[in-house]
């Protein structure tokens, strides 16, 4: 192997005592790369589902004009959802977003998560209900931010399938543990 291939942890009179470490290739940091972001965008589900399964006391509280804090929690994520869409594609397209696609996307993977758990443990309704709708905005981006990170290379459409697997995997996952949650919580079975 090449010297580019290979980085030697010291001089070859310590090769008995430190072994030598093989750097990946380009081809496999494209995949390290891939299954990374695709295992990320994975999670998501699982931080952002978890505000529909709150226990009754929390999510049966009235809120404002006879909306209970549930039905808060889903217009807020469906409407951070909707809000974000044109802000999104703009940003995804941005110059800003091609310099810095890296930092940019674990930063708002990175926010979304943040703002929704600490949000949920707040005590006030209002601040449950601002972090769904501030972590489903932010988790609007994810999708094009990532297929925009993922293009251009000569195994894009394996990368995005690979992507679009986990997604599958992770949305119909998080469901069934939020279905195996709630019936457990209700402290009966079916």
């Amino acid at each position: 192997s090449s010297d580019a291939e290979v980085a030697c942890c010291a001089s070859q009179d310590d090769a008995p005592l430190l072994r030598r470490v093989v750097a990946p290739s380009r081809s496999q940091w494209e995949w390290i790369t891939s299954i990374c972001c695709a295992l990320s965008y994975a999670c998501t589900y699982f931080w952002r589902y978890p505000a529909f399964v709150l226990p009754p006391d929390v999510l049966d509280v009235p809120v404002r004009g006879g909306f209970t804090l549930r039905s808060c929690i889903s217009f807020a994520f469906i409407g951070g959802f909707a809000a974000a869409k044109l802000p999104a594609a703009h940003f995804a397209s941005s110059r800003l977003f091609f310099r810095h696609r890296r930092t940019l996307l674990l930063s708002l993977i990175t926010s979304s998560m943040l703002i929704e758990g600490a949000g949920l443990a707040a005590p006030h309704p209002a601040a449950k209900v601002g972090a769904v709708f501030a972590s489903a905005f932010l988790s609007s981006f994810l999708w094009g931010c990532m297929l925009t990170y993922l293009e251009g290379r000569v195994t894009t459409e394996r990368h995005v399938a690979l992507a679009t697997l986990c997604l599958i995997y992770a949305g119909n996952a998080s469901r069934g543990a939020l279905v195996s949650s709630s019936s457990s919580s209700s402290g009966g079975s079916s």
